[in-house]
C-alpha cells in the first residue's frame, strides 16, 4: 500500500494548529503541557505470521510565544516515546524508539481578513544508540488563512516533507466553519475533525488523520530505517475538570496500514500492509 493521499496529511499540520483558529486563542489551546499514552495491538502483516504492535508516550509542551503588531513567533517542543512488539528481530531488533520534535512558527498578519504563516519543524528519531545526518528529518509548511466571514476560514499552502516520505512537496488545502458556538468542522482531504460542545466543560470530537513515523535504528545486523503509516478515525471525548486541567480517552480504528524497512543503503527490506486495529488514547492537560 503507497500512501497518495499525502497532500492533504499535510494540511493537517497547517490547520491543527490552535493558532490559526484565531490568534488569541493560541495561548488558551497551544500554551498548555498535554502528556497521553496510546496504543494498538499486535497484529500480523498481511500474508505473513509477522506481527506488530506498540504503545507510545507522548509529552507536549510550548516553550516560547511572543505576539507582535503584524508578527507573531512561537516554539514548542514534542517528545515521543514508542514502545514496539516487532516478532521477527531478524528485521528489526528494537524495543525502544524515541523522537524528538522542534516545531517554529511565524505567521503575519496581513489584514483582518488574510495571515501568512511559515512553519518549521525538525525532528530527530531513533534508538539514539547513535545519531547523525540520517536520524533528522523535517516538516516545512507556507500557507495563508482567508477568512470570509466570522464562521468560514479557507486555508491554503505547500508542504515538503521529509518524513512520511523521503522527499515529497506537496500543495494543500482546508476550511474551517464554525456556524455555532456548540459546534464546528474541520475539513482537509483525508483530515476531518468534527466538534461538539455537549456542556461547556465536556466536548464530543470525531476525528480522520493520518497517522506515522519514521525512525533510523542500528542493531548487530548494522543500521537501518523503520517507517510506520496508517489512516486514524477516532471518538474523543475532553472534559474540562478545572479551569486549567483538562482529561481526554479517544478511540477508534487504524486502517490502510504499511510498515516499511530499509537498509542504509536505501535497499527496501519489508514493505508491508498490517491487518487494521483498534486504537485508543488516554491524555491529560494542563493549560496555563
Amino acid at each position: 500500500m503507497k500512501t497518495k493521499l499525502l497532500p492533504i496529511l499535510l494540511t493537517l499540520a497547517l490547520v491543527q494548529s490552535p493558532i490559526w483558529s484565531k490568534e488569541q486563542g493560541f495561548m488558551s489551546d497551544a500554551a498548555a503541557v498535554r502528556l497521553s499514552f496510546s496504543g494498538s495491538p499486535k497484529t500480523p502483516l498481511k500474508g505473513t505470521s509477522t506481527e506488530l504492535g506498540f504503545s507510545q508516550w507522548t509529552l507536549i509542551t510550548p516553550l516560547f510565544y511572543k505576539k507582535g503588531d503584524a508578527w507573531s513567533f512561537a516554539a514548542g517542543l514534542r517528545y515521543e516515546a514508542t514502545d514496539v512488539n516487532f516478532s521477527d528481530p531478524s528485521l528489526l531488533n528494537e524495543n525502544w524508539l524515541q523522537s524528538i520534535d522542534f516545531p517554529f512558527l511565524l505567521m503575519k498578519e496581513q489584514s483582518e481578513k488574510l495571515n501568512w504563516m511559515l512553519l518549521f519543524n525538525p525532528t530527530i528519531a531513533g534508538d539514539y544508540e547513535s545519531i547523525d545526518a540520517d536520524t533528522f528529518n523535517y516538516l516545512t509548511i507556507l500557507g495563508a488563512r482567508y477568512r470570509t466571514s466570522e464562521t468560514f476560514q479557507w486555508f491554503f499552502g505547500a508542504v515538503h516533507t521529509t518524513g512520511y516520505d523521503d522527499n515529497l512537496f506537496l500543495p494543500a488545502i482546508g476550511f474551517y466553519w464554525a456556524p455555532s458556538e456548540r459546534y464546528d468542522l474541520l475539513f482537509a482531504g483525508p483530515y476531518l475533525r468534527y466538534k461538539y460542545s455537549i456542556t461547556d466543560s465536556l466536548d464530543f470530537i470525531l476525528g480522520g488523520r493520518f497517522s506515522g513515523s519514521k525512525w533510523n535504528t542500528r542493531a548487530d545486523y548494522g543500521e537501518r530505517d523503520f517507517r510506520l503509516k496508517a489512516y486514524r478515525t477516532s471518538a474523543t471525548f475532553q472534559w474540562d475538570i478545572h479551569e486549567k486541567h483538562a482529561l481526554l480517552a479517544s478511540f477508534g480504528l487504524e486502517f490502510a496500514r504499511e510498515v516499511e524497512i530499509k537498509a542504509s543503503d536505501g535497499v527496501l527490506m519489508l514493505e508491508k500492509d498490517l491487518e487494521n486495529a483498534p486504537y485508543f488514547e488516554l491524555g491529560y492537560r494542563f493549560r496555563f
